[in-house]
């Protein structure tokens, strides 16, 4: 098989129905792969127990990190290394000119490039921090430590965002209050971020989406063109509180009666997601702040026919009364799951079947999930058999259009 310095090619042959697509795909879910031996290069020394911990786990036989010897982005960019060659292997994984060659070789204008394997672990020791068992050799303060490890990523973002505009890094926007979120946004949106993602099994800085205090946050967003983004993650606390439901719009009713791949989580990761989008929707967040884009990834599409469906079923029907001058709405639930919300599916979803039973073909949208396995081995093919039937429009939009809204100019 032909690997580093082999087979040059000069561009990747795009199946035939996105052919007329090539340099202009938005590609809505992509990672950075920084082998670890180049961590401390990168982040600086502070990432080295994070690191020492990760290894420590591979040595124990968690394969955390899959290949710990490489140092280099030196793959050749060819079809064979850009889609079968996985994680810190595939030709620019961490090396952010090859990677925008690679994003050339595929036809690739603008990719999101969520966190890598350093940061997605500095959430998970965040939301571990109090499990001593998890991360052993990390003692201390665990909490701020975490909090510190994802301000360092973040500053990275900051830089990568400032040398091209391209590929877009994802900062991490988790913090102890909406006011405090509010402040590390527009710091790093001064820095040159575009991209935040959320921690959406958690009520963000403590209180429900929804929350009047959370408007800042959603203002600022709106306000500078950058998506709000919801990532699949090592979270757990979905069900640990109620506090989703604490804003004026739920108020005065009357009581009425980077996961495992195992099957049940697999059919549960969606819950998270769906839940944050469900309180935002409701809760007027986009009735407030009508420019805000919220995007989602890895969380499977299945679920937002259903959802649109069930919240317009539900919503100014209930037979219970409230207390407070109801706040209305200005369009249907599923109205702002069209304008205000775009999904990045598997490519072995059936996006074709999802669009012909529910509609919402402006919100789906094309992933490779590069470098990253759960991408699959030939995505774009994949995306264009499941879309199989369906029109030229429909595809420009899941590969181009759809994805312009989590990408802007």
């Amino acid at each position: 098989m032909p690997e580093a310095g082999d087979m040059v090619e000069d561009r990747f042959e795009l199946p035939d129905a996105i052919a007329a697509f090539a340099g202009q795909i938005n590609d809505t879910d992509g990672h950075e792969a920084m082998p670890i031996k180049r961590w401390t290069d990168v982040y600086g020394a502070e990432i080295k127990p994070l690191a020492d911990a990760l290894l420590n786990a591979a040595n124990e036989g968690e394969a955390i990190i899959q290949n710990p010897e490489i140092d280099a982005d030196d793959a050749a960019i060819n079809a064979h290394n850009v889609w079968k060659l996985k994680m810190e292997q595939a030709p620019g994984a961490f090396d952010i000119k090859r990677r925008i060659q690679v994003m050339d070789f595929t036809g690739v204008h603008r990719q999101i490039m969520y966190p890598g394997i350093a940061p997605i672990y500095a959430h998970a020791l965040y939301n571990k921090a109090d499990d001593p068992r998890v991360f052993r050799s990390i003692t201390g303060d665990r909490k701020a430590y975490a909090y510190r490890l994802m301000d360092i990523y973040n500053e990275w973002c900051g830089r990568v965002s400032r040398e091209q505009d391209r590929v877009r890094p994802t900062a991490l926007l988790i913090d102890e209050s909406p006011e405090a979120m509010a402040a590390k946004a527009k710091k790093l949106i001064d820095k040159g971020v575009r991209l935040f993602m959320l921690a959406t099994d958690e009520p963000p800085g403590g209180v429900s989406p929804a929350h009047p205090r959370m408007d800042a946050v959603w203002s600022l967003l709106a306000d500078a063109k950058c998506a709000a983004l919801g990532h699949i993650s090592i979270s757990e606390k979905l069900l640990a509180t109620l506090e989703w439901r604490n804003a004026p719009a739920f108020e005065g009713w009357m009581l009425g009666a980077e996961f495992s791949l195992d099957p049940w989580t697999l059919s549960n990761i969606h819950l998270q997601v769906q839940n944050y989008l469900m309180t935002m929707v409701l809760g007027g967040v986009f009735d407030r702040h009508p420019s805000l884009i919220f995007g989602t990834a890895e969380f499977t599409g299945h679920w937002v026919g259903p959802l649109a469906e069930n919240m317009d079923r539900f919503y100014g029907s209930t037979p219970f009364p409230t207390a407070q001058a109801h706040t209305k709405l200005k369009l249907k639930p599923s109205d702002y799951i069209r304008r205000n919300v775009r999904v990045a599916c598997f490519d072995f979803e059936p996006v074709g079947r999802y669009i012909d039973r529910y509609g919402f073909e402006d919100v789906f949208c094309y992933a490779s999930d590069f470098p990253h396995h759960e991408g699959g081995k030939d995505p774009m093919n994949s995306f264009v058999k499941n879309l199989a039937g369906h029109s030229t429009e429909t595809l420009r939009k899941v590969f181009v259009d759809n994805g312009r809204a989590l990408l802007a100019d």
